[in-house]
């Protein structure tokens, strides 16, 4: 398994990975329909976004063999800071962090965790914060195997028209990367 930036051509499958990953993760937290009108292409806005640079935004792609089977976001934590605002001292956030279900328990969302962090950390973008889907005790699950703890904050989120609670999770301060396992 190698991890990589992402980039345009990389935008279908992406899409695929989330998608599938949603369809088996979110299953009795999301409606059947909502789950079923997720997309296998990618939208032209996703790739121009994929292809725009921002200093504090990347998406790290998993790939086995010639096949994306994971990817994640990270940057600034977008519900504290805006893009103009972003850089050392606003805390991190990985948005996005989805590994298709074929691979899941294979380290390929720890490799992408670690990536994320790094790359976080390493652009001074501390804590690293992370937003869960209430019920999701699977994404909850591994995210605290990684050391992320609640830490009080919540919200909701709409999908497909229907508002869902979130959690935030947050690394505890001064945790490194090297540091977890």
């Amino acid at each position: 398994m190698r991890i990589r930036t992402g980039g345009p051509a990389d935008a279908d499958e992406i899409v695929q990975v989330r998608s599938a990953s949603w369809r088996a993760a979110y299953r009795g937290i999301l409606s059947d329909e909502a789950l079923a009108q997720l997309p296998e292409v990618a939208s032209e806005q996703f790739v121009r976004d994929l292809a725009r640079r921002h200093e504090y935004a990347i998406t790290f792609v998993a790939e086995k063999g010639p096949n994306v089977i994971g990817f994640a976001t990270a940057c600034w934590d977008t519900r504290e800071s805006s893009a103009e605002e972003a850089g050392p001292g606003t805390p991190g956030e990985v948005r996005a962090l989805y590994v298709h279900p074929d691979h899941w328990g294979r380290r390929a969302g720890y490799a992408l965790m670690r990536e994320c962090h790094r790359w976080l950390a390493g652009r001074g973008m501390l804590p690293v914060r992370v937003w869960t889907l209430a019920g999701n005790d699977l994404g909850r699950g591994f995210y605290e195997r990684y050391g992320f703890v609640p830490d009080g904050e919540r919200d909701t989120l709409e999908i497909s028209g229907e508002a869902h609670a979130i959690e935030r999770l947050s690394l505890p301060e001064g945790q490194q990367a090297d540091e977890l396992t």
